[in-house]
């Protein structure tokens, strides 16, 4: 496996693989806090939210806790993007996913939804998860696995245009293909502090949980080269940021955004927010590859 490391290249791992690990990024003292903070907001959701989000565990939105600063704004988190290369990089949501003790696999998926735009279908990264991980994490606490390369293979994407479903997220049929192991997958164990960068592209889910604690991590979302995306789909990662029109965040609108976080917090920020300003239309919201189209 070429994710190792002593490999310098991590942006061409990213960009042949779809995804790359960072070892030893972040140190105990730099997360303990936001473990805390996690561990926290993960007590105060409801039965409902488990329930519908069973397969992921939770999906909590960092947007309403502002700590969450020191982390997006951290100058370790800084350099790893430098060391991407990444062009004006742009944050757009974070999320505090944790799946607790016996908790289910998480679904095979992609995360990009912009397939109608040509974009998609080039070596452009147009966004990719950062995945920082608040615990050791192998296969008996369920670490992520992934397929290498098929950000750019349009059967196996095609094959996974459905995952994100309520059913598959309540895990209602467990006998259901997309949550069991796939020819080709890679599972990615990591200690505390590492970091898993992958495109939104790339086909990933995780392993069951079999111990008897949480798994939390902690993913946040960017755009690398900002400047470079097509107007409509910087138009609608503004709106994202303002948690508009966000399947996985049914409630976001008129809740807490970045911007309306405390001005110490905001100032550590500021500089990776998106900006609107254009008189285009945000391109509409498109899960499923179309690869037939391009």
């Amino acid at each position: 496996m070429r994710n190792k490391k002593n490999h310098k290249n991590y942006r061409k791992i990213l960009i042949e693989d779809g995804y790359v690990v960072f070892k030893n990024i972040f140190s105990k003292e730099d997360l303990d806090p936001i473990r805390k903070i996690s561990l926290d907001a993960i007590k105060k959701q409801s039965k409902d939210h488990r329930e519908k989000n069973k397969s992921q565990g939770s999906l909590i939105l960092i947007a309403d806790y502002p700590h969450f600063s020191e982390l997006i704004g951290h100058e370790k988190l800084k350099n790893l993007l430098k060391t991407l290369e990444c062009q004006n990089p742009k944050f757009n949501s974070g999320y505090i996913i944790s799946k607790p003790k016996a908790g289910p696999a998480l679904f095979w998926h992609q995360d990009w939804w912009a397939w109608q735009h040509e974009i998609s279908y080039t070596e452009e990264i147009a966004q990719f998860f950062v995945m920082i991980y608040l615990q050791d994490t192998d296969q008996k606490n369920g670490c992520l696995r992934v397929i290498p390369g098929t950000h750019r293979n349009p059967q196996i994407l095609q094959d996974y245009k459905n995952a994100h479903s309520d059913s598959v997220s309540r895990v209602e049929n467990p006998e259901d293909p997309l949550y069991c192991s796939m020819e080709g997958e890679v599972e990615v164990p990591v200690s505390y502090g590492d970091v898993v960068v992958g495109d939104a592209r790339m086909v990933h889910g995780a392993l069951p949980n079999r111990t008897e604690n949480e798994r939390l991590l902690i993913t946040l979302w960017f755009h690398p080269n900002y400047e470079k995306l097509p107007e409509e789909i910087k138009e609608r990662i503004f709106e994202m940021f303002q948690r508009r029109g966000v399947d996985t965040d049914p409630l976001g609108k008129n809740s807490m955004t970045l911007e309306r976080w405390p001005t110490e917090e905001k100032a550590k920020v500021f500089h990776l927010f998106p900006s609107s300003g254009s008189n285009v239309e945000p391109i509409s919201w498109c899960r499923e590859p179309i690869w037939n189209k391009f």
